[in-house]
């Protein structure tokens, strides 16, 4: 530690600690543009000056680590002036059109120019001409007159995103930010930029000319895209969800979001969307009521029960839903006797990573990183900066064929992250056992669906709760075509898409007489339903997720659902009124989830054999999963993210 002061306060921070770092401590702002906590020094913009006693200039904060003794002023008329002349120089080419900007009122430029700028300017010529609303890729449009080159995005793509597309081209007040091939900006992660940036440069396609921030109804909440569970702000206007920004502080994310978090919230606008429960008559969908579908609903398992037992009735879901959700679901049909649930209808088969699960933040420590199967880099992106993090610190990442390559490539490490995509059950097992004379081992598991671990957990599998073992996804697909499945309700999940075989298994549930779908859109697996029950999204509900590190999250509504749809909870409890079995209460609910998570990181085992297929799986090709944006599920139903899919 090092003690110094800072305005007449006494100051003591850990060795190495920047002054724009030392001031937060005591509350002080110092203003900053090119310099970012996540991003380090870069001195470029200089308007982060402080006056330090013994020093005959001025210094600039973001680039002088704090030493013994220092005494630092971050005011004061030297300070001030010197601050006056950066701003007017970042203003002599700058547009002052802040009322059509869309940072207007949330800008740095804005705020700064309110606090330290002079009133007058002593530039006589005319401001410099750029092009304006330049698209600089499918997400991103770029404003260049308004930019500062305080190069921020820049940075972010070379040291966060490890991409190196944005590049600073040109010389002096001629500078713009544009990509250094010139094709278009495209990557996971680019709508991080448009927050990275102090000024209205760079803003949103899908935000341009929506709102000021002062009309926006803000609720944080946690991403459901996928696994990783980061934090990000809703942003609602009116009923609208406009935008989700990222949580600067958040420990799962570090602080950013990947783009299908950022920006796949569209849907919830789109026309497409199902609003009133559908029943197959005559061969086409009719509109009813809630209570006849509860009623129709319940006596299809009924009467499956009553004529041919349990085992002709299946549930499958549990990704799209809340740990509340999952639980209930499971909870509800073993009640009524049934065994056959599963959480799994794709490729996966685990995704507890069991008694090595380790918060995401930790993988950072590891000294080498082995990918087991696919790659994080889609299913679970954020994970994937993390490991570019560690990369950054030394770390050694390895993708070897199989498990005695991997072990053999990171030689003598005594830190180990073993990141698998649930997939190969004995592939797992294999990479557990060879890592076992390691000290550390660290494990995790890129999920396909969102909440699979909540989903796993609540015991939404054909082996985790009484009654005996019932039959998985793939074998209850094999029951389907067999004839021997009545009733089978789907949660959320498209098994006619996604799948190990999309088109066994739509033949699958064809052949199911009474098939119920919840769902926000008709998919290709509602299309053959019986019944389609209209769900809501995760901005329409309370409850909570399983992170990939193993975090209990809370997922809070932002927006009013739509009149007549309903959560699966609301579903669930309307058929147990039908079925006669009474739900827990919502405290009883609230322990059990907690209780669950806890008992299963120790329960399940990494490759746990008990996950294994019980059903005739069809081989896959073990090809890669598509891109984050790849037009798939909801994307489908938002056309302003037309130019964005892969």
């Amino acid at each position: 530690m090092v003690n110094l002061t800072i305005d007449g306060v006494p100051v003591s921070v850990p060795e190495g600690t920047l002054l724009v770092e030392a001031a937060k401590t005591i509350k002080q702002q110092i203003p900053i543009y090119c310099y970012h906590t996540k991003l380090g020094p870069a001195g470029l913009c200089r308007i982060c000056m402080v006056d330090i006693e013994g020093m005959p200039k001025l210094q600039i904060a973001c680039n002088t680590v704090a030493t013994e003794g220092m005494v630092v002023r971050t005011q004061g008329e030297r300070v001030e002036a010197a601050r006056a002349v950066v701003l007017e120089l970042f203003l002599v080419n700058h547009p002052l059109d802040c009322p059509i900007c869309d940072k207007g009122g949330e800008c740095d430029l804005q705020d700064y120019a309110v606090a330290y700028a002079r009133g007058t300017s002593d530039v006589a010529d005319p401001k410099l001409r750029k092009p304006k609303a330049v698209e600089l890729g499918p997400t991103i449009v770029l404003d260049e007159e308004r930019c500062i080159v305080c190069q921020r995005c820049v940075r972010f793509d070379d040291i966060i995103a490890d991409e190196r597309q944005l590049v600073v081209k040109d010389r002096g007040a001629h500078d713009i930010i544009a990509t250094a091939t010139g094709a278009p900006y495209r990557h996971n992660f680019t709508g991080n930029v448009t927050e990275l940036c102090p000024v209205g440069a760079l803003t949103s396609k899908t935000y341009r000319f929506k709102s000021r921030p002062w009309d926006l109804t803000r609720t944080e909440t946690t991403c459901t895209q996928c696994a990783v569970g980061c934090r990000q702000v809703a942003d609602v206007r009116y009923g609208k969800l406009l935008r989700t920004m990222l949580v600067e502080e958040d420990p799962i994310s570090d602080g950013w979001l990947c783009d299908r978090g950022r920006y796949n919230v569209g849907f919830y606008e789109s026309p497409d969307r199902i609003v009133q429960p559908l029943y197959r008559k005559d061969g086409s969908f009719v509109q009813i009521g809630w209570d006849d579908a509860f009623i129709l609903w319940a006596k299809a398992i009924r009467d499956a029960i009553d004529e041919r037992g349990p085992a002709s009735v299946g549930a499958i879901g549990g990704g799209r839903l809340t740990n509340e959700e999952a639980f209930a679901l499971q909870h509800l049909f073993r009640a009524a006797g049934v065994t056959n649930l599963d959480w799994r209808a794709g490729r996966q088969r685990q995704a507890t990573p069991g008694a090595h699960g380790a918060p995401i933040e930790r993988i950072e420590s590891a000294q080498a990183i082995v990918t087991i199967g696919e790659s994080p880099q889609e299913r679970a992106p954020v994970l994937w900066l993390r490991v570019r993090k560690a990369a950054r610190r030394g770390a050694q990442i390895v993708t070897a064929a199989n498990a005695k390559e991997a072990r053999a490539a990171i030689g003598g490490a005594t830190s180990v992250a073993l990141i698998w995509d649930g997939v190969d059950l004995d592939e797992g097992r294999a990479y557990v056992e060879a890592f076992s004379d390691v000290s550390e081992v660290l494990t995790y598991v890129a999920s396909e669906q969102g909440n699979a671990r909540g989903a796993e957990a609540m015991g939404m599998l054909p082996f985790a709760g009484p009654g005996g073992a019932g039959l998985d996804g793939e074998a209850m697909f094999d029951a389907a075509r067999a004839g021997d499945l009545a009733v089978l309700s789907l949660f959320g999940v498209n098994p006619a898409r996604n799948a190990r075989d999309p088109k066994a298994a739509t033949r699958a549930i064809d052949r199911v007489p009474f098939l119920v779908v919840s769902e926000l859109f008709m998919t290709e697996s509602a299309q053959g339903a019986a019944l389609v029950l209209p769900a809501l999204g995760a901005f329409e509900k309370h409850g909570t997720t399983l992170g990939l590190g193993g975090e209990l999250l809370p997922v809070n509504a932002s927006l009013a659902a739509p009149e007549s749809a309903r959560s699966d909870f609301e579903m669930l409890c309307g058929l147990a009124d039908q079925l006669g079995i009474a739900l827990p209460d919502a405290r009883e609910i609230e322990r059990s989830v907690v209780d669950l998570v806890a008992k299963a990181a120790t329960d399940f085992t990494f490759g746990d054999a008990r996950f294994a297929t019980r059903g005739s799986a069809i081989a896959t090709n073990g090809a890669a999963s598509a891109a984050i944006l790849s037009g798939g599920g909801t994307w489908r139903h938002d056309p302003l993210l037309a130019g964005m899919r892969g």
